[in-house]
C-alpha cells in the first residue's frame, strides 16, 4: 500500500520499495543506491555477504516492470566508490542495463559519484550534473536550506526508530518539509539516520509492503 502527496502541483506516489513514482511522467525516482558498497567493505577485510548488487538491481527491475515506468532518475550515489580494476559489479550494471534497453536512465550526481563519466557512457546513463529542473521541481542529491524552490533529494538516508514494547526497530522513511521531499535510501546495504538535519513537517515510514504516515514527535 503506497501513499500519495502533491508537490508543486504534481501528484506523486511514495512506494514501499523505497522509491517515488511520478505517474504523469511515467518516471521513477530513487536515491542512494550505493552499488558496490559491499565489495568495498570486503576489500577492507569485513565479512560482508555477496549478492547485494544483484539483489538491488533485481528490485530496481521489478519496480520498472510493476510501475510501467519509461524513465528512471537516480538522485545521487548510484555507486559507493568508483569501480576498481577487477571489480565485477560494474558488469552486473551493464547486464541489467541491457535488459532494459527502452528505459531512459539519468543520474543527478551525488557525493559518491566520482570519476564515473566513462562508466556512465558505457551503462547508457545520462549525466544530469548536480541539478535537474523538471516541471518546477528541483531534483538534486542533497537538500540545501537556501534553495527556496520545491524539490526532491536523497543523501540523508532518513529513518525512524519505532518502539513496540521493549522492541526497537529502525524503518526507512520519506520526509517532507519546506516544500521539499527527501527519499529513503534505495540500497539495502545502507545505514539509516534517525534525526537528520531537515525541517520535517510530515513523515512516512516503510513497514513491509505499506507506507504509513507517522505523527511528528512531541518536542519539549
Amino acid at each position: 500500500m503506497s501513499a500519495w502527496i502533491e508537490l508543486a502541483g504534481h501528484r506523486l506516489e511514495l512506494r514501499c520499495e523505497r522509491a517515488l513514482f511520478w505517474p504523469e511522467r511515467k518516471t521513477l525516482l530513487v536515491a542512494d543506491v550505493h552499488l558496490g558498497k559491499d565489495q568495498v567493505f570486503r576489500q577492507q577485510g569485513l565479512a560482508v555477504p555477496a549478492g547485494v548488487v544483484s539483489d538491488d538491481l533485481r528490485r530496481l527491475g521489478a519496480l520498472v516492470e510493476n510501475t510501467g515506468a519509461t524513465r528512471l532518475i537516480i538522485l545521487g550515489d548510484l555507486v559507493h566508490a568508483p569501480p576498481r580494476p577487477g571489480d565485477l559489479w560494474p558488469m552486473e550494471i551493464g547486464a541489467w542495463r541491457a535488459q532494459h534497453p527502452a528505459l531512459s536512465v539519468g543520474l543527478v550526481q551525488g557525493n559518491h559519484d566520482r570519476a564515473l563519466s566513462a562508466w556512465l557512457a558505457q551503462w547508457e546513463i545520462v549525466d544530469h550534473g548536480q541539478l535537474l529542473d523538471l516541471d518546477g521541481l528541483a531534483l538534486v542529491h542533497e537538500w540545501q536550506p537556501d534553495r527556496a524552490c520545491p524539490g526532491i533529494s536523497g543523501h540523508l538516508h532518513p529513518g525512524v526508530a519505532v518502539h513496540a514494547g521493549h522492541e526497537r526497530v529502525r524503518l526507512p522513511a520519506f520526509l517532507l518539509g519546506a516544500g521539499h521531499l527527501v527519499l529513503p535510501a534505495f540500497g539495502r546495504f545502507t545505514g539509516l539516520m534517525d534525526r537528520p538535519a531537515f525541517p520535517t513537517e510530515q513523515r512516512w515510514v516503510i513497514a513491509g509492503d505499506r507506507v504509513l504516515r507517522l505523527p511528528l514527535p512531541i518536542r519539549a
